[in-house]
């Protein structure tokens, strides 16, 4: 019976801590900061970030007419080598460490499991240190076929352009990257 009595006591202290001015300021800060991190981050108007192409680029089969992120992304790139690109322009994750996947009608995975597909960029409204890429690899889902994939980690958020190459095909395009 004791135990229950101290359980009971427990649990109306923790009740009243809840309640009291400090805890519900601090809830408030919580949720403020939560808010605030989860909020929508507008690129810079002078950040050139690369919109989608009209007429639409459209992939050669068995590639998906639509890319997988559909509707939040668009195609960009040629039959030679293409990538899937936020309508937005703004790319949060590639600051944290992200998977870029990239497609060419030239990839065969079964002649290559390790492309050589090689990624660049350079930061267009500062400086930053050395772009960060891993070797690339290969994947696989139902939703887009075989591409290749390569890990990317950004030094430092802004304008980035970007620069892949594969089989003598070359495709840039300019993204925002905002603070993580």
């Amino acid at each position: 019976m004791r135990s229950h009595s101290l359980l009971f006591a427990a649990l109306a202290l923790l009740v009243a801590a809840c309640n009291s001015p400090v805890a519900s300021a601090a809830s408030e800060a919580d949720t403020k900061a939560s808010h605030e991190t989860t909020s929508v981050i507008v690129e810079p108007s002078d950040c050139p970030v690369t919109q989608p192409p009209e007429p639409p680029f459209i992939p050669p089969s068995p590639w998906p007419a639509q890319p997988p992120g559909r509707p939040y992304e668009f195609w960009f790139g040629d039959d030679g080598l293409w990538t899937a690109l936020p309508i937005s322009g703004s790319w949060r994750q590639l600051a944290l460490g992200e998977k870029f996947w990239w497609w060419s009608e030239e990839f065969d995975v079964t002649q290559d499991t390790t492309p050589d597909l090689t990624l660049t960029a350079k930061r267009l409204d500062g400086d930053a240190p050395s772009f960060q890429v891993s070797e690339a690899t290969n994947g696989y889902h139902e939703s887009f076929n075989w591409a290749m994939l390569i890990g990317v980690g950004l030094p430092s958020s802004g304008c980035w352009e970007f620069t892949g190459q594969y089989k003598g095909h070359q495709l840039s395009f300019v993204l925002w990257v905002p603070q993580e």
